[in-house]
């Protein structure tokens, strides 16, 4: 007997939690009970919550059910209906039992009374998991002509709407939700600010708001409900591609909207939480924090992480570099990178407190503005009026530094110094 002879795993699925399907528990509860009239031992319970049997999408659960089964790890799979292994027929189901029966294993399917290993059950095991597949794709094609329905006619077609709307029952159209549209609408005004998605969920989570399923804001469930088609109304729709590999097309993790294939317009479903048209300056906004790299994934965009990084020139005679941060000082590049300039070099706080005070003192309406800006926004302020802040060397080593001696800055479009 194999070292698993005694042990069986439990492969459970459920592709939605709603009233009227088994739930995980409740087919666990079965399995386990048969494992124990039958004396095994169950090892390992392997799970797949919220998966279809049908479509082309992962199943970890799945895999590793099925391959303790081959590896030897437990001798037995029990399942609680063959159609929750499988909906895909013969085509997935026969190889499986193809590789049970090489290497002394088998499956059980507790409600349908069938075991592999039984001379007749794997000819009714093979007749139900084609009923299953042929059921599948009835119901599929169901759906499909209820989707069609419903999108010609502006309604929602299933699924949870983004966090600050609701479904209207008399109408079936999107709907601003009575307690969480003030929260999704403060969401969409901060990102139209160019307020960043980490500081945005930090507020949320600092006055204790939760997130759409509980729990902390994160920058991800963020940018999805920003960029999500019906935050701004529209009707969404899941990209698909065709895969190569298993020849036919699967979907991707892309919600775009929906279009509707005589007019090619996108449909609107209902009242959004912002206008088509701030949902776009929104998006340009997202997409200009990241960059692709290589490999075609995404990644974050630095920006300037100081005050002064740009704006800072040198002024010593024929060098004019830019003045970069190092340390706690602002150093002239051209000494980083072994000019022949002997460099300014200026201590970086006294240097932007005193930017800073000149700057505020010309425009005193944007104090507060300045006060309540992280450095990106405050950056932003002064790429209004600063053109250029020259930086003149130090006499001598150990002189006090004198900011107002040593700094001369040019206003934009005025071309003079102060």
């Amino acid at each position: 007997m194999q070292q698993g002879g005694l042990c069986a795993d439990l492969h459970l699925r459920l592709s939605l939690d709603r009233e009227g399907k088994t739930p995980i528990e409740r087919q666990e509860a079965d399995c386990r009970a048969w494992a124990a009239r039958h004396g095994l031992t169950v090892r390992q319970v392997h799970v797949d919550r919220g998966k279809s049997g049908y479509k082309d999408v992962a199943r970890k659960g799945f895999e590793t059910a099925t391959q303790a089964v081959i590896s030897g790890a437990a001798r037995t799979l029990i399942v609680w209906k063959l159609d929750r292994l499988s909906r895909k027929g013969t085509v997935e189901v026969g190889p499986i039992l193809a590789e049970f029966d090489r290497v002394g294993g088998r499956l059980i399917s507790v409600m349908d009374g069938l075991d592999s290993s039984r001379p007749g059950d794997r000819l009714a095991m093979a007749s139900l998991s084609e009923w299953a597949r042929t059921e599948a794709e009835t119901q599929g094609e169901r759906i499909r002509h209820a989707e069609q329905y419903l999108r010609g006619r502006g309604r929602w077609i299933g699924g949870q709407p983004p966090y600050g709307l609701r479904i209207d029952a008399d109408s079936g159209r999107l709907a601003p939700d009575p307690d969480t549209a003030v929260y999704a609408r403060l969401i969409a005004d901060e990102a139209l600010a160019g307020r960043p998605l980490v500081r945005i969920a930090r507020l949320l989570n600092e006055y204790g708001i939760p997130a759409p399923r509980g729990g902390l804001w994160q920058v991800g469930s963020l940018s999805q409900l920003l960029r999500a088609p019906a935050f701004a109304g529209l009707l969404p729709e899941t990209e698909t591609v065709w895969d190569e590999k298993r020849g036919c097309r699967r979907y991707t993790g892309s919600v775009r909207p929906y279009r509707d294939p005589e007019t090619g317009s996108s449909v609107v479903v209902g009242e959004g939480i912002v206008t088509v048209e701030e949902q776009r300056r929104i998006t340009r906004e997202l997409e200009s924090r990241t960059r692709s790299r290589g490999d075609g994934l995404k990644q974050p965009t630095r920006g300037p992480a100081h005050l002064l990084t740009g704006f800072l020139h040198c002024d010593v005679e024929g060098c004019g570099a830019r003045m970069s941060r190092n340390g706690t000082s602002y150093v002239c590049q051209g000494v980083r990178l072994g000019h022949t300039c002997p460099g300014a070099r200026a201590m970086a706080t006294p240097v932007e407190h005193a930017v800073t005070a000149v700057f505020l003192r010309r425009n005193p309406a944007l104090a507060t503005e300045w006060e309540c800006g992280d450095v990106m926004q405050r950056r932003a302020l002064l790429s209004g009026d600063v053109e250029t802040v020259w930086v003149a060397r130090a006499p001598g080593r150990g002189c006090r530094f004198d900011p107002g001696k040593r700094l001369r800055i040019v206003w934009v479009g005025e071309g003079h110094t102060e």
